[in-house]
């Protein structure tokens, strides 16, 4: 058996910012999973900040859409019922919006509780991503918390991303799992720059050796 190596994006928020994203990385061939708030977009196009809820059928076809919360809360600081409320909404209006079952989740805040594990899991989530960096490309053991590689920003990013594209998988597939907002693009800071973002996708693009995909579509490879 052969084992392969999986490149992935995960960005929150459903901003306005993630249209200059989405045309960059369609442009270098790239997947990402975009973690969506449906109780904060609007219906029609009328926010500054959020993406309309009714255009991200459209503005998300060929990436995946996920849960981040339906009011991006701290799920740590909710009841049981509270946290169930708010995860069911989102998946329920997501799905809808997007014409798919909706079942990935990012933790806003990257907060979470024992609560919250259970109530995803009874609700259907397959996956949850936290805000941790395990700067590695081991695969995820518990997919209700599921470490990221790293940000965006990290000052490590760069030797990583050489590291991954060098590496012969050898006992296990392996998985660069990459993360943040797009409207930190909008900085202008050297690691928070459309640039920065530009130079990443740039050098892990077009490799024969790696397969470009949602989160969703990572957890299925193999079926």
């Amino acid at each position: 058996m052969a084992f392969k190596k999986y490149f992935t994006l995960s960005y929150d928020d459903g901003v306005h910012a993630d249209k200059r994203f989405l045309e960059i990385i369609n442009a270098y061939g790239l997947k990402c999973t975009f973690n969506l708030n449906s109780g904060l977009m609007p219906e029609e196009d009328v926010s500054t900040w959020y993406v309309c809820r009714n255009h991200i059928k459209e503005l998300y076809a060929g990436h995946e859409i996920a849960t981040h919360g339906h009011t991006h809360p701290w799920y740590n600081k909710l009841s049981r019922k509270e946290i169930e409320l708010d995860i069911k909404t989102d998946i329920d209006e997501l799905s809808r919006l997007a014409g798919y079952p909706v079942l990935g989740h990012a933790y806003p805040y990257g907060a979470w509780s024992d609560d919250t594990l259970e109530v995803f899991g009874e609700n259907g989530i397959r996956y949850a991503r936290t805000v941790k960096s395990t700067h590695s490309f081991d695969l995820p053991t518990k997919q209700l918390l599921l470490d990221p590689t790293c940000h965006h920003s990290d000052p490590k990013v760069f030797s990583l991303l050489d590291e991954f594209i060098n590496a012969e998988p050898a006992e296990s597939d392996m998985l660069f799992y990459l993360w943040g907002h797009s409207y930190e693009f909008n900085k202008g800071e050297e690691m928070n720059s459309w640039e920065h973002i530009e130079k990443i996708c740039k050098m892990i693009s077009g490799k024969n050796d790696i397969v470009y995909c949602t989160n969703m579509e990572f957890f299925d490879r193999n079926k």
